[in-house]
């Protein structure tokens, strides 16, 4: 994270209003590094930076260690002051009535307002949001040149027609992927170059299962790239 963060425009709403002020806020007062690096701070520095960025809204504590530097005074708790507040617990050991502490609660419930409308907003992009259909395609050429590869290391083992004494219980998820209906992952990957390295002495497994998991990539992109076409056509 840059010790300058992106400046946020305070016409482009609330979050980024509320990030621009709290960045004059701290104009003149303590650095963002300074406070990072406070023993007693418990957030850190990339996260401080970030809450003046306006990208995202930044959590509590993030906010409210700021605060503590920039609209409280640490020089005034009062330490023999409790509270069981670990965000804004430091609030109440100012001195009640300073100016220090009026504006640090201005700034909490300015924060916590924001937060609320920020919740609302998110809860109603999530409601309004639909999943996209599933679309059907053909197994593109990129999977059967995986399946082929599959096929070839099962052959070599002399085993193609007694996979079961291959593969045992994990046989059936084997058969799924050379059927073409999933495709396996990296742990896969290795499994099945290991089960066959077991019964082809001059196989070398590192190289077979790297070979195995660049075709498992380059399919896996291509199933993208065929959804991808087959929603566009659904347009």
């Amino acid at each position: 994270m840059p010790a300058r963060p992106r400046i946020p425009d305070p016409r482009k709403g609330a979050l980024e209003k509320f990030a621009f002020d709290l960045r004059q806020l701290g104009v003149g007062k303590a650095a963002v590094s300074w406070i990072a690096a406070q023993e007693d701070t418990e957030v850190s520095r990339p996260a401080l930076y970030a809450a003046l960025s306006g990208t995202r809204l930044p959590n509590g504590m993030t906010v409210s260690t700021l605060l503590r530097w920039w609209a409280g005074n640490p020089d005034e708790e009062d330490p023999d002051v409790r509270s069981r507040d670990r965000i804004w617990g430091w609030i109440p050991r100012l001195p009640a009535g300073c100016d220090a502490h009026a504006q640090a609660n201005e700034w909490k419930q300015r924060y916590l307002h924001l937060a609320r409308a920020e919740t609302k907003r998110r809860s109603a992009k999530n409601r309004s949001w639909k999943p996209t259909a599933p679309v059907q395609i053909e197994t593109p050429r990129e999977q059967h040149i995986l399946i082929a590869q599959i096929k070839d290391l099962i052959e070599r083992t002399g085993l193609s027609q007694d996979m079961w004494l291959l593969f045992g219980p994990e046989t059936l998820r084997i058969e799924r992927y050379l059927s073409g209906q999933v495709i396996p992952n990296k742990r896969w990957t290795n499994r099945i170059a290991m089960h066959c390295a077991e019964f082809t002495p001059d196989l070398n497994l590192k190289e077979e299962a790297d070979r195995l998991y660049v075709a498992v990539e380059i399919a896996r992109r291509a199933r993208v790239r065929e959804r991808r076409i087959a929603r566009k056509a659904l347009r």
